[in-house]
């Protein structure tokens, strides 16, 4: 996330709390930009593996999922990860952008107090736990789009 430099006197600082949550909702985006690009692609291009020992796009995509709500979710005590199909890559990102609402909604409903107060051993863990996750995004996002650069994408009219 890049910034624009401080902010203006008619403009507040960003509190740290908004910041997090920003940076944790670029993944909701991210995916919703991605979708129809990603719809276009055939289903046997998506399940296809580059070498066995390599994920297809689909497995990719279901492995982020899957610590969206294993790790991510479950770290914060949130729902367990709904009875969705795993089949198609719509439900699954469909799945990842539950998940990570779960995740948002969740660090919404902490007081101003836990975010703000340098001293409370749950704004370290909240620091700590958001970065994890934002490396996490970045580490799955980097290695989705080496794989779509490598590929000779074929798209559906």
């Amino acid at each position: 996330m890049t910034s624009a430099g401080p902010p203006s006197p008619s403009q507040p600082a960003s509190s740290n709390r908004d910041q997090i949550l920003d940076q944790l909702s670029y993944l909701l985006d991210e995916l919703e930009a991605e979708r129809p690009w990603l719809m276009r692609i055939p289903q046997v291009q998506i399940e296809a593996k580059p070498m066995d020992s390599a994920p297809s796009l689909l497995e990719m995509y279901v492995e982020m999922a899957r610590k969206e709500w294993s790790v991510h979710v479950s770290e914060l005590g949130g729902a367990t990860a709904p009875d969705a199909s795993m089949e198609s890559l719509s439900s699954v990102i469909d799945s990842i952008q539950l998940g990570r609402r779960n995740v948002i909604e969740h660090l919404q409903g902490i007081s101003s107090f836990e975010w703000d107060d340098s001293k409370n051993r749950s704004q370290e863990f909240i620091s700590r736990f958001s970065f994890q996750i934002t490396q996490s995004d970045g580490t799955f996002l980097k290695a989705i789009a080496e794989r779509l650069h490598e590929s000779v994408i074929k798209f559906n009219s």
